[in-house]
């Protein structure tokens, strides 16, 4: 089953704000993040998901003719370092999903490699993460020497 072009501008709309959010997450979890490689890893998935919410704000001017203003992005508070990077994961392989299933539904090739590329991004940061809690390790929370992100 194809998707509407109706529905398919609904959704940019939709994945466009979910990138943007999901961007920031990962820029706080960052300032958080035990290790200097943590930091790198999570500054690397913040610039990816910005990346992805930009192609989808083309697609969005591609099909309306119109740019996509979106709604600013609340700050978060993230409590729980450990417990946010396991959400994480279960947020990212549901994008996997999302972007497959309209891979498979568009016809336009142009659409399918956007779908594509961010679904693979979402894959590689859904297989990252494990290594992130893994550098917690078992004394994560004791002094660590921090890094600025401004460096990363």
């Amino acid at each position: 089953m194809a998707i509407s072009r109706n529905e398919l501008i609904c959704d940019l709309r939709n994945y466009i704000q979910d990138e943007l959010k999901d961007s920031a997450y990962y820029e706080e979890l960052a300032r958080i993040a035990p290790t200097r490689m943590a930091q790198e890893i999570l500054m690397e998935f913040s610039r990816d998901e910005k990346k992805h919410a930009e192609s989808f704000m083309d697609a969005y001017c591609r099909l309306t003719g119109k740019k996509f203003n979106p709604d600013p992005v609340r700050p978060s508070h993230i409590c729980d370092y450990e417990q946010s990077l396991k959400d994480r994961i279960i947020e990212e392989t549901n994008a996997y999903e999302d972007y497959g299933k309209m891979y498979q539904e568009l016809c336009d090739p142009c659409l399918r490699r956007m779908f594509w590329d961010a679904r693979t991004d979402e894959a590689t940061h859904a297989m990252r993460i494990p290594i992130l809690l893994h550098e917690m390790g078992p004394d994560c929370y004791q002094e660590r020497e921090r890094y600025s992100i401004a460096e990363v």
